[in-house]
């Protein structure tokens, strides 16, 4: 019973996390930081990280490094975003991080999906699925560097959340 109940909350945010990193990307590539959706990626994928580490298991996958890693990467946005406010440097750092969380959170659900409805993984297919993802994600990252690595993110709008500036 419990387990089912992990599985759903983790579904559900994770899909709502990645829905809402979604539209936290387009409005990157626009110069636009939509904080609500960013506040609601950000909480949507910690949660469906974390609590995807507490299903049972018998040895470390990938799915649980990439969790892990989606953790700490998402703590670095927050760093960025709530620390130091997106200047400089750090709105660069910010707009990687949640792309990469996105990226990470992203790849854990292609291993779910593949899992769950091709149980035997023809992994030619599965390698071909993740690098075409991988590649998406590497694109979108230096479409991302091109467009911040020269400024202080004017163009991004600097919310004030919660004592975030």
């Amino acid at each position: 019973m419990i387990i089912e109940i992990l599985k759903f909350v983790h579904v559900v945010f994770g899909g709502i996390g990645i829905g809402a990193g979604t539209r936290v990307a387009l409005g990157l590539l626009k110069g636009t930081l939509f904080t609500k959706w960013t506040i609601v990626f950000l909480n949507c994928a910690l949660v469906a990280s974390v609590t995807g580490l507490f299903f049972p298991f018998h040895h470390f996958l990938p799915t649980h490094r990439a969790a892990m890693s989606a953790v700490y990467v998402a703590g670095v946005a927050v760093l960025a975003w709530c620390r130091y406010g997106l200047d400089g440097i750090w709105a660069l750092i910010f707009a990687l991080s949640s792309m990469l969380v996105l990226c990470l959170d992203f790849f854990v659900v292609i291993a779910h999906v593949f899992k769950m409805l091709i149980p035997t993984q023809p992994k030619p297919f599965f390698l071909i699925t993740e690098l075409m993802a991988m590649l998406l994600f590497a694109g979108l990252g230096l479409f991302i560097v091109r467009r911040y690595r020269n400024s202080s993110v004017r163009s991004v709008v600097r919310p004030q959340v919660n004592g975030c500036h």
